[in-house]
């Protein structure tokens, strides 16, 4: 691994890297059965959470230094920025290609048009075994059987997560759950 990113993961918590080095294994054992690209898809799993310990000023910084746009969603909680910043990183020292700087950029929001790559990432992040939430187990096994499948109970899972909560769905995941049902979604 780049020495950048060995020393980015080295900052990060106990707790922060055991929850990527289970993101990877995920991420490894759905390449094998997708036949994705293995490298990428090991490199897209260390790269995801690299930015995610960043307090949310400093996030909102790095953004901007890196010349990241951002709407309203991202200003109101920049913890959604960790994804694209972490992207950037990875393409600033040319570690990956656009699908790895994809599925990192949109691992939390989810996004029409994702690569299978991309949506991998997405699955792992939410079906690692650190994770504790009912149906957690039956979604990472949907996940080795198929992709797509596992891909979309995610994300709706994840949207009864948000809405449970009372809060907003980012445009890009309005996007993805649009994509997913076959219709048009043309944000405010």
């Amino acid at each position: 691994m780049h020495p950048t990113l060995v020393d980015r993961f080295n900052r990060l918590t106990r707790h922060r890297q055991e929850h990527i080095e289970r993101v990877v294994a995920v991420m490894e054992k759905l390449a094998d059965v997708h036949r994705l690209d293995r490298e990428a898809a090991q490199l897209a799993g260390y790269g995801h959470d690299l930015a995610r310990e960043l307090a949310r000023p400093e996030l909102l910084a790095e953004a901007e230094r890196l010349g990241l746009s951002y709407g309203p969603e991202e200003r109101a909680e920049p913890i959604l920025l960790h994804g694209p910043v972490a992207a950037r990183w990875l393409k600033d020292l040319s570690l990956g290609n656009p699908d790895v700087w994809q599925a990192i950029q949109y691992h939390t929001t989810a996004a029409p048009g994702l690569s299978p790559l991309a949506k991998a990432l997405f699955v792992a992040d939410g079906v690692e075994p650190g994770r504790r939430y009912d149906g957690r187990d039956a979604l990472e096994r949907l996940a080795y059987d198929n992709l797509e499948q596992a891909y979309a109970a995610v994300l709706l899972s994840t949207v009864q997560y948000l809405e449970a909560r009372h809060l907003p769905r980012h445009p890009l995941t309005q996007g993805a759950l649009a994509e997913l049902n076959g219709t048009a979604y043309a944000p405010e």
